[in-house]
């Protein structure tokens, strides 16, 4: 039996994929591992989805689209009502050459 190729093997044998196509590829793996992560995390804190969304104000529906993956379009004010909702603080900082910036910091007790 073979040996199963590395994900940097099939994509150096596959000529027909653009490097726009690989980086969109990276961010979709990687925003379904961050809602797989906001997902373990809610488990922990014993807390359904509905349960959740009805913290929240929003749909349960909205809160299974933030834990498969759709973190990227999620509103910061969602999203901060989620970490919140687990007792938790949303912290958002933007990294520049000069240093980071903590843009906000929100505790879990404006919820």
């Amino acid at each position: 039996m073979k040996k199963p190729l590395t994900i940097e093997e099939y994509f150096s044998k596959r000529t027909d994929i653009t490097p726009e196509m690989k980086e969109r590829a990276h961010l979709l793996t990687e925003a379904k591992i961050k809602g797989y992560e906001l997902q373990q995390a809610r488990k922990a804190c014993h807390i359904t989805q509905k349960e959740l969304a009805a913290q929240m104000g929003v749909s349960q529906k909205r809160i299974s689209d933030l834990e498969n993956g759709s973190i990227d379009v999620m509103q910061v004010d969602t999203l901060r009502r989620y970490i919140a909702g687990l007792g938790g603080t949303l912290e958002i900082n933007a990294k520049l050459p000069q240093g980071t910036i903590q843009l906000t910091q929100i505790e879990a007790t404006e919820a």
